[in-house]
């Protein structure tokens, strides 16, 4: 009975609600059963199940029943404040018209245990984001007839599904999630994002197990995906009629030069760090902490600002590193340039350069994008914790890129060539030289 109480709990509690249910029953003599009561107590309180036309009535809570028309798959996007959210749409009909439903997170993941054809009992709200439609807030099977046909391949309009074949690289795995099928019984998701020359996609495996050794930088061929087409974006969904094999060579994703940006959309870009700020904390719509960072990339063909958020932000980056965004969403900044956004449904590498051993005595410099130890010559990211500005250092370690990945640490030994080679470097570092 709780899901009829979640039409009427601004008005009255549950235990009231159960109570009201149980009279009814007695009241109709024990002829009718405890949904058939729950909802006839709902209708004495004025909310009663409506007809889909009638649902864009001004009320702030609805329930009705639709018969299931079309499903599409989950897919995520990114919240105001760089959250990442997931949101699968279900189009719902009876004899009187059709209403789109979109669901949430949670309820979003769930959204392949419902199948087309079925009718469903649902309590929702009017839509903020779409004019006309409802979101999903409660939703069960329901045994009730509503004549309405379902169209051929029960697919939502406009966003039809059809089996493929593809050769893509995986650019970001995110570990299984767990969720409840409408049955009770638990199912298990993972949720990719891969490229090719034609661009990147979110790639959902609903049978885990056809992802298992596969990770970031492995080329794979897949048979048997569903695609869904939308107007901004293609996805991926495999399942137990899919097939995953690796490949020999790597497969190229389309990457967009930084002069060539134009507009609003989903790109991928790479370039070296021309300059970059610390991370920042705030406090996330979720209520836990996360994190921000703006860099500036570079390439042969212009430059352009990076915003990166969550764990992306605490990428240990230095000026000069290489950086490949992939799936960042193109929009205007504060200041109306455009800007690349690089949040939880993007990702974001450093390609690897080769390791090379390297031994410097420098010292340590303190700047907003962290620890350098500088030489005389060359500086360097230092990959370390708990020194201070001004300290002198012997570090033996590896060197990739400009970062400096420590495996001995020592007092540095100085003469006074080397202090005067020191002193110039600060000044360097300064602006006083």
């Amino acid at each position: 009975m709780r899901f009829h109480h979640a039409l009427v709990d601004d008005l009255i509690p549950e235990s009231e609600f159960n109570e009201r249910v149980e009279e009814k029953i007695e009241a109709c003599g024990g002829l009718v059963d405890e949904p058939t009561a729950a909802m006839l107590v709902v209708g004495d309180m004025g909310r009663a199940h409506r007809k889909i036309r009638d649902l864009s009535g001004g009320a702030s809570l609805v329930c009705f029943f639709g018969r299931v028309l079309g499903v599409s798959p989950s897919r995520t996007f990114v919240r105001a404040d760089g959250e990442e959210g997931t949101i699968a749409t279900v189009i719902l009909g009876d004899e009187t018209g059709r209403v789109e439903m979109a669901l949430f997170d949670e309820k979003a993941d769930a959204v392949s245990e419902i199948e087309v054809g079925e009718v469903l009992e649902v309590i929702a709200r009017p839509s903020t984001r779409k004019r006309g439609g409802v979101t999903g807030l409660a939703l069960q099977k329901s045994g009730c007839e509503i004549d309405c046909p379902v169209p051929s391949g029960g697919s939502v309009a406009g966003h039809d599904d059809q089996a493929v074949d593809l050769a893509v690289r995986f650019l970001r795995v995110r570990p299984p999630r767990t969720f409840s099928r409408r049955d009770g019984t638990p199912g298990s998701m993972i949720e990719a994002l891969v490229g090719n020359e034609e661009g990147v996609f979110r790639l959902v495996a609903w049978q885990p197990d056809l992802l298992e050794g596969i990770g970031p930088g492995d080329s794979v061929r897949v048979t048997g995906a569903q695609e869904t087409r939308r107007s901004d974006r293609v996805e991926y969904s495999v399942d137990e009629g899919s097939a995953v094999e690796a490949i020999e060579g790597a497969v190229e994703v389309r990457i967009t030069p930084l002069g060539a940006l134009q507009g609003e959309g989903t790109v991928s870009v790479r370039g070296s760090v021309s300059s970059l700020q610390p991370p920042r904390q705030f406090v996330a719509r979720s209520g836990e902490p996360s994190f921000v960072r703006n860099i500036v990339l570079v390439d042969g063909s212009g430059e352009a600002p990076v915003v990166l958020w969550g764990e992306h932000a605490l990428l240990p980056l230095a000026p000069g590193d290489l950086v490949e965004v992939y799936g960042g969403a193109a929009r205007p900044g504060r200041y109306g340039d455009l800007e690349v956004s690089a949040g939880w449904s993007a990702a974001v590498v450093t390609p690897a350069a080769g390791e090379v051993a390297i031994t410097i005595e420098g010292t340590v410099f303190e700047t907003p994008a962290g620890l350098f130890i500088d030489g005389g010559v060359r500086r360097y990211l230092l990959e370390a914790d708990g020194f201070r500005m001004g300290d002198e250092l012997r570090v033996e370690g590896r060197l990739l890129g400009n970062r400096l990945l420590p495996e001995a640490i020592a007092p540095a030994s100085l003469d006074p060539g080397t202090v005067r080679q020191r002193l110039a470097a600060l000044g360097r570092w300064t602006g006083d030289g």
